[in-house]
């Protein structure tokens, strides 16, 4: 059960979908929305080119003054997120912390249910293909799943699952039970392998255990490659949930490339499940 939603924010205007899907999830599902924005030490310890508004330019600034800018910065997404939240009657702890800001969110999701960043943060624009690094390495080591945020938010409609039988894809089916349940979505399997037969039978072996969980849920199976496939079938009101790994003695930094393609593309959120 989602008891817990941990939303990761820099209060850019990336983050802003995510900020919207987290309060969401956190108001279906009944949970509480702890908001964290992460002052990035690497700011405070080297001053760089700071934007100030409409214009940027180099201001040489002391640590303290940096720190003030930041935390100034934090209140002001973190009073955003608050407001927007509690209106709708969602529980909302509000978090500052300092830190690489990966690690720190890595460390906050030890104690969350599911994890909530954007695509892509301040410093990565507005890509409809990138993937902010910090974003990258959040997947790559929370202990919690995680959701990306697509570009432009919208509510989901359903829960499209991505099934392959492996491990990975086995956890996400557990966790797509449980958030199909929750959030009042229906479910479609989609299993992509060039052995049709494989292909149908990891296909009702995903949908049967939705159906036996009360989840309604369509199959669809098809060969190729697997996130073409994926990138094809999701709509932008699709929450995508599929399992992740790499191979060999470091599977534990790695997403695995079809992941991380479906990242960088993906047209509506994706649940990663490690």
């Amino acid at each position: 059960m989602i008891k817990r939603v941990l939303l990761a924010t820099d209060g850019s205007e990336p983050a802003l979908a995510a900020e919207k899907l987290a309060a969401w999830l956190a108001y279906k599902t009944e949970a509480v929305l702890e908001v964290l924005y992460v002052r990035d030490i690497r700011l405070i310890r080297m001053p760089e080119l700071m934007d100030w508004g409409a214009i940027s330019i180099p201001v040489p600034v002391y640590h303290e003054e940096i720190e003030k800018v930041l935390s100034a910065r934090a209140e002001a997404a973190l009073e955003r997120v608050r407001k927007e939240a509690e209106r709708d009657g969602v529980r909302v702890e509000a978090v500052v912390k300092t830190g690489v800001p990966y690690q720190v969110i890595a460390e906050e999701a030890r104690t969350a249910d599911l994890v909530v960043v954007g695509r892509a943060g301040e410093a990565s624009g507005h890509e409809a293909t990138g993937l902010g690094s910090t974003v990258e390495r959040v997947v790559r080591t929370s202990p919690t799943p995680v959701v990306v945020a697509a570009l432009e938010q919208h509510q989901p409609e359903r829960l499209l699952l991505a099934y392959d039988g492996s491990e990975p894809a086995a956890r996400a089916l557990h966790i797509a039970a449980d958030l199909a349940v929750a959030l009042d979505l229906p479910a479609a399997v989609l299993t992509v392998n060039d052995d049709a037969v494989k292909a149908e039978a990891l296909a009702a072996e995903a949908a049967s255990y939705l159906e036996d969980h009360g989840v309604r849920a369509e199959v669809e199976t098809a060969g190729g490659e697997p996130d073409e496939r994926i990138l094809e079938t999701q709509t932008p009101n699709d929450l995508l949930a599929m399992g992740a790994f790499g191979k060999g003695l470091i599977r534990n930094l790695l997403l695995g490339s079809t992941a991380e393609l479906v990242l960088r593309r993906a047209v509506g959120p994706v649940l990663v499940v490690r």
